[in-house]
This record gives structure tokens, C-alpha cells and sequence, in this order.
């Protein structure tokens, strides 16, 4: 027996029986791309009472990009198949451009900076956090994440598995957090933070411009096919309509605000009990829209067929090559900023509040009926 089918039948042996201990979670319907898995999470929703949802997760480190997570998959009921949605999510670059041209830092290709370990005061147990990794370099948060929906009476409070880690890069500390949500949400985002910006008043502005790549693998890892949505008005009148435009090879796309332009990331096949497809719709949140002078920032979006060797956000324009990625293996590159301003604040002079940038998946038709309705 080979090395790689060893590791197929480890990874599934760990599966069987880690779902007769949790018999509310069904067994995941794809076969992931790669069997190796570092780190496992299982994770029950609501935290008290009878399981209704379900998360596995994987999760490793890796040098440069830190906190990546890897072979997620969703359960929306005790009764339905587990669902498939990333084979890998990490953050991919953070460049950092000063106003006036240089330096122009790429923090994760160029200088692969560690992770920081963290401690009790970072993730304490009073607030249901628990540090994992060989030097305690994550922190695992169960947190209450508030009114989930209300209907009059009625009332759903949410909650959330919380993944997080300090890439500790010079003069600032970038966390980096993954959220799964009780609903089947996955938040990413990057907090920039740090101990000061020098300390003077004549500090050059600049920005953190972050790149996550999401290999989306929804209900397995092919027949995927992503949409362009727009909310577009319709003069005189200014009456409205939804758009759905398919991408049918490799591109990049311009985030719109005015237009509330998202992603909708889908599988050729799997639909709900309703006969409605699944998807996971990718919704920026950012204060402002990058723009600098390297060509992979002139677009928010990015989508191209999955290739394992294809990471660095840098190298987009050139991995663009006409591939079709209509019912394909896909993977989405999505682009965002903070922008710290010319001078320093006296806020900042001992510690940089952190600031923070990022995007929502979520999910359309994963479940029947609103979630815990």
C-alpha cells in the first residue's frame, strides 16, 4: 500500500469515528482533493441542545500566508448529506504601497514572516477561547454573534466558530480570522494592527492591500461555475433589476458599489429539497476600493481554473489564459484595503487600533426554510 492511499484510509478511518461520536453529523459527500489534514475541527450548532448544524474543518500553517483553512464542509440538518465548499482558503498577499511610491512591500511573497504565539490574555478561557498548535499559535472562540433574525416574538440569537492568528510582520501584527457561523456563513477577514507607525508626525501614509484565494470546491471539486450579480437601475424611472452574468472564462471583475456587485459560486447539479441550486454568494466589506499601479489591483475579483502552483495574486494578469471555468474547478481571488492616512494620529502613537477588511460567503438555498426558524 502506497504513501497516498495510507493517508486516504487514516483520513477516513478518523472520519467513521468521529461521526459515531457525533451521530448528528452525516458523512461528507466529496472526496476531498488531498487527504492530508493537519488540524481537524467538528463543530455542533446550537453549542446547547440537540446538534441541527454541522462543520468539519481542516486547518494548517503555513509560512508566509499563516492561518489556512483547508476541506471545509457543512451540514444543514441531522438529515441532510454534509456539503462540500473549500478545499483551501488563505490569505495570498498584503502589500503594502506608501503614498508617495516606495517602498512597495509584498509582506507574504517576499518576506514569509511566522506566526506569533499567543497566550491566556490573547484567548481566554472566560471568553469559551482555547489555544491550539504546537506554540499555541491559534485561537478557537465560540462567541455569541447576536440577533441572527427576529420576528416579533419570536427570536434567534446566532453563533460562531472563530479561528484566529497574528502574522507578526516588523512593524505591524495582521490577524487573521475565519468565521463559520451556526447559518452556514464564512466570514475571512485581516485586522492590521501593531505597536506604532514610528511615532512622528510626519509618518508617510499608506495602505494594506489584502488578497485572499478561495478554492472553491461546492459539492466537490468540480462542475463549479460562477456569476456576476448586479443590482442595476433602470432609468427613467429608476426602477430596478437583478443580473446574473455567467463567467465563462478566466477573468477579472470590477466591484461596483453602486451596483452591489457579488460572486455566486455554484455547482452544475446540487439543489436543495425546493429544487433550487446551492451557492455561496462572496460579498465584500471594505471602506474603499484599492487601485495601484500593479495590474492584478485593477480588479476586486479574479477568477480562474483551479492550479495548485497558481498563488501568488501578483501573477493574475499572467495566470489569466483563456481557460474555460464554466463548470470547471474554480478558484476566486478576492482584493480589498484599509488605508492608513497621510500623518499620525495621537491615537495611534503607542498602538495601532486595528483596523480591518474582508468579505462574507454566504449561503444561498443551503437551507429550505430560514436556518432554526
Amino acid at each position: 500500500m502506497n504513501t497516498r492511499m495510507v493517508q486516504y484510509v487514516l483520513f477516513f478511518c478518523c472520519l467513521f469515528f468521529s461521526f459515531i461520536a457525533a451521530r448528528a453529523a452525516p458523512a461528507i459527500s466529496a472526496l476531498p482533493k488531498s487527504a492530508a489534514c493537519d488540524n481537524y475541527i467538528e463543530k455542533n450548532f446550537p453549542t446547547n441542545g440537540p446538534a441541527q448544524t454541522h462543520w468539519h474543518i481542516c486547518w494548517t500553517e503555513v509560512m508566509g500566508s499563516g492561518l489556512v483553512i483547508q476541506d471545509v464542509a457543512f451540514s444543514p440538518s441531522p438529515t441532510t448529506p454534509t456539503m462540500s465548499i473549500l478545499h483551501d482558503a488563505r490569505l495570498a498577499e498584503i502589500f503594502v504601497p506608501y503614498h508617495d511610491g516606495e517602498p512597495r512591500f509584498f509582506d507574504i511573497t517576499d518576506f514569509e514572516f511566522f506566526l506569533l504565539s499567543l497566550s491566556s490574555r490573547d484567548c481566554p478561557r472566560a471568553s469559551h477561547g482555547t489555544l491550539l498548535g504546537n506554540d499555541q499559535t491559534v485561537c478557537q472562540e465560540i462567541r455569541d454573534r447576536g440577533i441572527a433574525w427576529k420576528n416579533d416574538d419570536l427570536v434567534k440569537r446566532g453563533e460562531a466558530l472563530v479561528l484566529w492568528s497574528v502574522i507578526d510582520a516588523d512593524n505591524y501584527n495582521y490577524i487573521i480570522e475565519w468565521t463559520f457561523q451556526d447559518d452556514g456563513t464564512i466570514l475571512g477577514r485581516v485586522g492590521s494592527t501593531g505597536p506604532k507607525l514610528g511615532g512622528t508626525d510626519d509618518d508617510r501614509g499608506h495602505m494594506h492591500t489584502f488578497t485572499w484565494r478561495l478554492d472553491m470546491d461546492i459539492a466537490g471539486a468540480d462542475q463549479d461555475s460562477v456569476r456576476v450579480v448586479k443590482h442595476l437601475e433602470i432609468p427613467p424611472a429608476l426602477n430596478a433589476r437583478d443580473q446574473l452574468s455567467l463567467v465563462k472564462l478566466e477573468s477579472g471583475i470590477t466591484w461596483n458599489p453602486l451596483e452591489f456587485t457579488t460572486l455566486d459560486i455554484r455547482d452544475k447539479s446540487y439543489t436543495n429539497r425546493n429544487g433550487k441550486n446551492v451557492s455561496y454568494q462572496l460579498k465584500p466589506e471594505k471602506s474603499g476600493t484599492q487601485r495601484h499601479r500593479e495590474a492584478y489591483t485593477k480588479n476586486d475579483f479574479w477568477v480562474t481554473a483551479y492550479n495548485p502552483d497558481e498563488l501568488s495574486p501578483r501573477n493574475l494578469p499572467y495566470y489569466r489564459n483563456r481557460q474555460e471555468v464554466a463548470n470547471a474547478d474554480v478558484v476566486v481571488w478576492y482584493t480589498a484595503a484599509v488605508h492608513h492616512e497621510t500623518g499620525i494620529r495621537d491615537e495611534d502613537r503607542d498602538a495601532v487600533p486595528v483596523k480591518w477588511s474582508g468579505f462574507e460567503l454566504a449561503p444561498q438555498n443551503m437551507f429550505e426554510r430560514t436556518p432554526f426558524y
